[in-house]
């Protein structure tokens, strides 16, 4: 009979073995769930492993699977790998992944993410505008607060594209008297 670390190795194997090529989605979530059907119970273990092992090719495809199974602390791990920043980690999908749990707790290290990255994302600003997406899918009020700041922010402060994105996430950019054309820059 193996050992407990042998049989925890080859659960995580049968997920590797799944999610492994193609898009992970709610169906390649869904044929985890019924093939490991302890995966649900585990893979924030899992994921804190890969982390700690800075495995971030392994913690990014346990990741996506995981956001379709809700398992329960699945948030702070996520942001716990966006703060930290490590070479390797996709920080677009960790942003996206936030966004779509509408995570309180990943407001400020998106916040920090996009004020760091703001001067070096452009011209295009994809790091950056999914951050402001995601604080509008949490929208809290520290993450509109967030927004607020970078939208009614003197020109030159923050990028015309990112100060648009950030009042279109509020609804407010006819309000400042934006335009589209000007603010994006014709992109």
């Amino acid at each position: 009979m193996p050992d407990d670390s042998a049989a925890e190795s080859a659960r995580v194997e049968r997920v590797e073995a799944i999610l492994t090529g193609g898009y992970i989605g709610r169906d390649k979530a869904a044929e985890v769930a019924a093939k490991v059907p302890e995966a649900r119970d585990r893979i924030l273990g899992w994921l804190g492993a890969a982390a700690d092992a800075e495995d971030w090719r392994r913690f990014e495809r346990l990741a996506a699977a995981a956001v379709h199974l809700h398992p329960d602390g699945l948030a702070p791990i996520l942001v716990r790998a966006l703060a930290a920043d490590a070479t390797g980690v996709n920080s677009e999908d960790l942003v996206d992944m936030l966004g779509e749990l509408r995570a309180p707790e990943a407001v400020e290290a998106i916040g920090r993410l996009v004020h760091r990255r703001r001067d070096v994302d452009g011209p295009f600003f994809p790091l950056c505008i999914k951050g402001i997406q995601a604080l509008g899918e949490i929208g809290t009020p520290d993450a509109e607060q967030f927004l607020t700041t970078v939208a009614t922010s003197a020109p030159g402060e923050w990028p015309d594209p990112l100060r648009w994105h950030a009042a279109e996430q509020l609804g407010i950019e006819d309000e400042l008297g934006f335009d589209e054309d000007e603010m994006l820059g014709g992109v």
